[in-house]
């Protein structure tokens, strides 16, 4: 079982730089840059929110009905913020963005940019680890050492690095190259 708010804690007072990275781009991340944008919650996640909260948008997916980790069934949530949220209740997405977990083939873990956020996020567009916060870095990295102990949230990010292998070689890949 994963204890959120421990999680959530441990992400509290760390971000991505040691001044408001929303400087640089207008806060992209925290805005509807794209109709609909939103997060998935990770199983469990939910436990966090109240289906009243007026910051936040709620939808149920069916797992049939989307693409997700095979071993995830039933309903996953999808939740849409106004833009402005309570900043100790932001969901677990936002708290680690723009960074993404990932898994070798051979079980080694590390933290990885966001690709897909490449359009978004000058940080990942930049494309150097580095230049991120050292304590936001081992936070994130302490946050999903802790959630891939649960075997559920381990497979979705096996799944998902798996994906990312795959993707690697695309050729689409060299557009977002500088």
């Amino acid at each position: 079982m994963v204890d959120w708010n421990r999680i959530y804690r441990l992400l509290n007072d760390v971000t991505p730089l040691p001044v408001d990275c929303g400087k640089l781009c207008g806060a992209a991340c925290c805005s509807e840059w794209e109709k609909g944008v939103g997060m998935y919650l990770l199983p469990g996640e939910e436990t966090m929110f109240t289906m009243a909260e007026d910051w936040l948008i709620w939808e149920e997916h069916s797992t049939k009905d989307y693409e997700f980790c095979p071993t995830w069934s039933g309903v996953v949530y999808f939740v849409r913020c106004n833009g402005t949220c309570p900043r100790d209740k932001r969901p677990f997405a936002c708290r680690i963005f723009p960074l993404a977990p990932y898994l070798s083939e051979s079980g080694d873990f590390k933290l990885i940019l966001e690709e897909g956020a490449a359009l978004l996020c000058p940080l990942v567009k930049a494309g150097d680890m580095g230049i991120l916060d050292r304590r936001f870095l081992s936070r994130a990295r302490l946050a999903w050492e802790e959630l891939i102990k649960n075997p559920l949230l381990k497979d979705e990010v096996i799944w998902e690095s798996r994906r990312r292998d795959r993707l690697a070689g695309e050729p689409w890949k060299r557009l977002l190259e500088r």
